[in-house]
């Protein structure tokens, strides 16, 4: 397991080197562009109140990521941005197909989340996209969208500080944006909206 481990540590370094060395400036263009692909869904995706809608953007806002990581080495970072892209996709199912609305996926997403943080992790921060991916698990395979809105801040929150140590600075500007975004989200439809009073009756005394 630990030569395992080496292994895909050295892979990532080499990767990186190599695109460094073949692409030039474009390794910075390239990656970045992905992650600015990535910035607007994901924005777009906290203000949506359908969840159809939400899980379409969510799809687009992953894929995004999986590059925009993979490009750079983050190997962990994305591998857990395309296990979510995977069950964002399957969640989406779940109203129409029984396989898809198991509880099966559940665990399964989970322990798939921990086995691939074991098989790519390089340093101890590494963990924190893993527990950011346990937490998108939860928030998207519940059906209520207040309760997505919470889980997925501090989802959100678990990716700006992984960003932040890694120096990854597009992910960085997204998340602060995505942060905010999710806050005002559920400023406005988890508490004002439960706030909100009951329009007048004119019938009533």
């Amino acid at each position: 397991m630990l030569n395992l481990l080496i292994s895909m540590a050295e892979l990532s370094d080499n990767m990186v080197k190599f695109l460094n060395e073949t692409l030039g400036i474009w390794y910075l263009i390239i990656p970045n562009a992905f992650g600015v692909i990535a910035i607007v869904s994901k924005v777009t995706e906290m203000q949506l109140k359908s969840r159809k809608t939400i899980l379409v953007f969510a799809i687009i806002a992953s894929i995004s990521w999986v590059l925009y990581f993979g490009l750079q080495g983050g190997f962990t970072s994305s591998l857990s941005c395309l296990i979510i892209a995977i069950q964002v996709i399957i969640f989406s199912l779940r109203n129409k197909y029984k396989w898809a609305n198991s509880l099966f996926w559940l665990f399964f997403f989970i322990t798939l989340q921990i086995v691939m943080c074991v098989l790519t992790l390089k340093n101890w921060y590494d963990v924190l996209p893993t527990i950011a991916g346990i937490i998108s698990v939860f928030a998207y395979y519940v059906l209520d969208e207040d309760k997505y809105r919470i889980l997925i801040l501090f989802y959100i929150v678990l990716w700006l500080v992984n960003s932040t140590i890694n120096l990854y600075y597009v992910s960085m500007v997204s998340d602060a944006m995505c942060t905010v975004s999710a806050i005002v989200a559920i400023i406005r439809y988890n508490i004002l909206k439960t706030h909100k009073k009951p329009k007048y009756n004119k019938k009533e005394k």
